[in-house]
């Protein structure tokens, strides 16, 4: 309670932090909205687990093209790019709602839909999160890492569940109604957030002082910093971070993509993907709560394997009960997500604190590039195994990949000996074993 307490005075101390997360607040609706509907609609009319298989192929591809943002986000005018970005998504939405109100919509005119939207979603995740620490203190980071969490994670909580029993009420036309005038709202808290900067804070430390550069001059600029961020993350203590997460994003995609074909077996019909979404959500929201008391009290090096133990024994027993024991296996599916909570709450801290101020953009798209190269194989991967298995199989590869990336930080030394996020710096990565 004292925890909740103290989120609550920092977003009241800090006027555009509040801002950002009211924007944050209208773009996740607009984006878990989507998601739902996409995913399930594809399932729903074709029957086929490959069809949601590459939905999220389609998602995690515009993962992988936001690696070209970074560059783009460190130079140039961040008010303005959330502006574009929601813009682009309140087209996307408002053309999907004609598309349907006209009866021309298609399976494949929803699956090319989903790059370009989600696209505009992940660079408005990454200019978040580089304007944070530019707003709050260092101290407070951890904090304010938590915040844009569990807004995220609360509003799935909170609307997966209401979409699953939308879905099963209205039209496909009605929920793209919904989704661009959701969308309609964050592109004018956009404007809110871009007004409430400050000179010096709409533009990156490159810009200040100097005139837009020609183009042949920024383009040979975005390649340099493309290839610094990639050199960055070579470094054997990031290298040692970044493949887990890797690991950890190859095997969520290949079981979130089989979903909707879990939820409609175990518990069956548009109202039970909901329902799994919503679990999903509560043991996010759950464990970013609790991560930023962990992260106080425990270094990382100790805090990363004991959080994938759990979270891979969550869903390895999950994956043996649940055809069984139905209320079980979603206690279980809370309590792994719980676990994924605090992961990603560490990790973007982390990924927050190590990096150079001026490269936080360039490092954080190349992350979530990487990331997403590993979710389009987890994807495709998804499909293949569920057509040769059950729906509930690829919950248990996901468990014991989950335990297999536990112990291989718990013996890197690189990683044990990583101190509390507060005490991070760019020291950490002179360590050499």
């Amino acid at each position: 309670m004292r925890c909740i307490l103290f989120m609550l005075e920092m977003i009241k101390e800090f006027r555009l932090f509040r801002r950002i997360i009211y924007h944050r607040v209208w773009i996740n609706l607009g984006d878990s909205l989507f998601y739902v509907v996409i995913m399930w609609v594809l399932y729903d009319l074709t029957r086929d687990p490959l069809y949601t298989s590459m939905g999220g192929f389609m998602f995690s591809l515009s993962d992988v093209l936001n690696f070209f943002c970074g560059p783009v986000i460190d130079r140039s005018n961040r008010g303005r790019l959330l502006v574009v970005s929601s813009g682009i998504q309140f087209l996307i939405a408002a053309a999907l709602y004609l598309l349907s109100a006209k009866g021309c919509l298609s399976v494949w005119m929803l699956v090319c839909s989903i790059p370009f939207f989600n696209l505009m979603s992940r660079m408005t995740y990454s200019i978040h999160n580089v304007m944070v620490p530019g707003i709050v203190p260092k101290e407070k980071l951890v904090t304010a890492n938590s915040i844009l969490a569990m807004t995220s994670t609360g509003i799935d909580l909170m609307f997966n569940a209401i979409t699953g029993v939308l879905l099963a009420l209205l039209s496909l036309k009605h929920m793209f109604l919904i989704n661009s005038s959701i969308n309609l709202a964050a592109l004018l808290v956009a404007g809110m957030v871009g007004r409430g900067l400050p000179a010096g804070r709409h533009r990156s430390a490159n810009q200040i002082g100097n005139k837009t550069p020609p183009f042949r001059e920024f383009l040979r600029e975005y390649q340099k910093d493309l290839k610094s961020g990639l050199v960055f993350i070579q470094n054997r203590v990031i290298l040692s971070l970044v493949i887990p997460l890797i690991g950890l994003n190859l095997l969520y995609a290949m079981m979130v993509v089989n979903l909707p074909a879990f939820s409609s077996e175990v518990f069956g019909a548009s109202i039970g993907y909901g329902l799994i979404l919503t679990l999903f959500a509560a043991g996010s929201i759950s464990g970013a709560a609790v991560s930023s008391r962990l992260m106080k009290r425990f270094p990382v090096g100790k805090l990363l394997p004991v959080s994938f133990l759990y979270g891979g024994a969550s869903w390895v027993l999950m994956a043996l009960v649940v055809e069984r024991l139905p209320l079980m296996g979603a206690i279980l599916i809370v309590m792994a997500s719980n676990a994924l909570g605090m992961i990603n709450i560490v990790f973007g801290t982390v990924f927050q604190q190590l990096p150079p101020r001026q490269m936080i953009g360039r490092v954080n798209t190349v992350n979530l590039s990487l990331m997403a190269i590993a979710s389009l194989g987890g994807s495709l991967l998804g499909g293949v195994v569920v057509q040769k298995f059950n729906s509930v199989f690829p919950f248990l590869i996901c468990g014991l990949g989950y335990l297999a990336i536990a112990i291989a930080m718990r013996v890197n030394r690189l990683v044990c000996t990583l101190p509390k996020t507060e005490d991070m710096d760019e020291q950490i990565l002179s360590l050499n074993f």
